[in-house]
């Protein structure tokens, strides 16, 4: 499991603080334990035959779960959680749903330091030294251990300044005369339902293309365009009347959104700490 998810037995070797010799002999004797070729050694780079990656696949669930127990129990036995927790996510989901956490996760662990790096893009995080990664959409069991979070609810939100230049809009179909603002992350196509049971999408045309969160939220504030906008982050300027949400009968597919961490940074036990406790208090607090 460690090779395939580094992507070399050098990488997998550094990981499990062995030799890379002593990586290749366990896996020639597992595939001739077996029966059958699991890695293709061909490349600079090792990647799984097919038979590798079935049985990559099997393995991840219990090994997982097996470094998610050690890692409990690793630090419930820690007498003093202390060390360094990097955390890296999309800005507008570490200031809507990590920062609110950490008067009481700071509280719980005061010898944890927290390093924040904001990422809206999806950067190889394990290059770049990242304990835990906040991410949108399906999450990459292959090279990391997710755990799934509360989905973030979404609408398309305007500005009432731009409500004053639209066309009523009643149906999704409504939206296609309307300009919008499309992250480059996101699809094209909004997916509607409403509590009669009827389904509709529609691919709005686009205005305006952005990287960040931030960017689509200040353009849909100033009155450019409509934007699918997480309900948590804007919720607050719809109270104040800064931004409305169309077609409130409407609902949207909420976005899974994961925690994922670092197979090998769950044994250091302030990297388990903060994880449990973030697992613990969104799915309490039923933020999103």
């Amino acid at each position: 499991m460690a090779t395939v998810r580094a992507g070399s037995m050098s990488a997998a070797a550094a990981e499990l603080n062995t030799t890379k010799s002593a990586i290749s002999q366990k896996l020639a004797l597992f595939e001739a334990e077996l029966g059958l070729v699991l890695l293709d050694r061909s490349g600079r780079a090792v990647t799984p035959t097919s038979a590798g990656r079935r049985i990559f696949e099997i393995c991840t669930g219990p090994v997982d779960a097996a470094r998610e127990a050690e890692a409990e129990l690793g630090f419930a036995r820690s007498g003093k959680i202390a060390g360094r927790v990097s955390v890296s996510g999309p800005n507008s989901l570490l200031g809507t749903v990590f920062v609110p956490l950490l008067a009481g996760l700071q509280s719980r662990y005061p010898n944890v330091e927290l390093e924040l790096h904001a990422d809206d893009s999806r950067s190889d995080f394990a290059a770049e030294d990242i304990d835990l990664a906040f991410r949108t959409g399906p999450a990459d069991k292959g090279r990391f251990i997710p755990a799934a979070l509360p989905p973030a609810q979404r609408a398309p939100y305007a500005s009432p300044l731009l409500l004053e230049r639209m066309k009523t809009v009643n149906q999704p179909a409504d939206l296609l005369s309307v300009s919008c603002v499309l992250r480059t992350q996101e699809s094209g196509k909004w997916l509607f339902k409403n509590e009669a049971g009827q389904s509709e999408a529609v691919a709005p045309p686009v205005g305006l293309r952005v990287n960040t969160m931030e960017l689509a939220f200040t353009a849909v504030l100033t009155g450019h365009a409509v934007a699918m906008l997480p309900t948590l982050l804007a919720q607050q300027d719809e109270r104040v009347g800064n931004l409305v949400r169309l077609l409130p009968e409407w609902s949207t597919e909420p976005v899974p959104l994961n925690l994922l961490c670092r197979p090998e940074r769950l044994a250091a036990p302030q990297v388990a700490a903060v994880r449990q406790y973030v697992m613990e208090a969104l799915k309490s607090a039923q933020l999103l």
